[in-house]
């Protein structure tokens, strides 16, 4: 094994540049393979090898490959979703969500005007929001330093940029539901009684959805690039 040269790392990177990859996770596997494998040949036969292993990672094997990571993480988010939102429910964190619950249902005791009523159902967001503009960021400055290595002009994500971002806009849609129906809510009669009790249901499923996703994102990030 060998350390490659500035110049034989240049011409690895515009090879796979020529991919057109656009998941970040997937350019950084093609091009640790390509190190890992170059690596083990001399200088005399970098060209060769490197010239068989375009043969093998071509760009429509590159993109096959993309197509496939893509559908899968998507898969593996949901039910990586799915198994934190059911530990939720659980003996370790029952108690937690009841408790949680309870006060919520306590302090929708004073709220009692249709603007307290909205903002105390849709608070969880203002978290969500933070947090949305904190993964933006993060998430930027990783795929920065990745294109600034590459020299990459074109579109390059992480393939979990657009998965979480869809489930954390999800709440937001659920938002413009619920303020399209916030006047029959607040002056229907058989509906106005109850407006606290619903506000309190939406929060606590809005708060454990942010909840959840945030776990999610945490277990996530550790192996991925957002």
């Amino acid at each position: 094994m060998r350390q490659l040269t500035d110049i034989e790392l240049q011409e690895i990177r515009k090879a796979i540049m020529r991919k057109e990859i656009s998941s970040a996770e997937i350019l950084m596997e093609v091009y640790d393979h390509y190190i890992s494998h170059l690596e083990e040949s001399s200088e005399e036969e970098f060209n060769e090898q490197l010239f068989e292993l375009e043969h093998k990672f071509t760009y429509a094997y590159c993109h096959a490959l993309q197509a496939k990571y893509n559908k899968e993480i998507r898969k593996e988010l949901s039910s990586l979703h799915w198994q934190v939102f059911k530990r939720y429910f659980c003996l370790s964190k029952i108690l937690y969500v009841l408790v949680f619950s309870f006060l919520a249902f306590q302090l929708s005791r004073f709220v009692t005007d249709q603007k307290e009523i909205a903002l105390f159902m849709l608070s969880p967001l203002l978290i969500l929001a933070g947090a949305h503009i904190f993964f933006l960021i993060k998430s930027y400055f990783k795929i920065k330093s990745i294109k600034k290595n590459f020299n990459a002009e074109g579109p390059l994500q992480s393939s979990l940029f657009y998965p979480i971002s869809e489930k954390l806009y999800l709440p937001v849609m659920m938002a413009y539901g619920i303020i399209w129906s916030s006047e029959w809510i607040f002056n229907s009669k058989t509906t106005v009684n109850l407006a606290p009790s619903i506000a309190v249901v939406i929060f606590i499923t809005l708060s454990i959805y942010v909840l959840t996703l945030f776990e999610v994102w945490q277990v996530k990030s550790k192996k991925s690039l957002i």
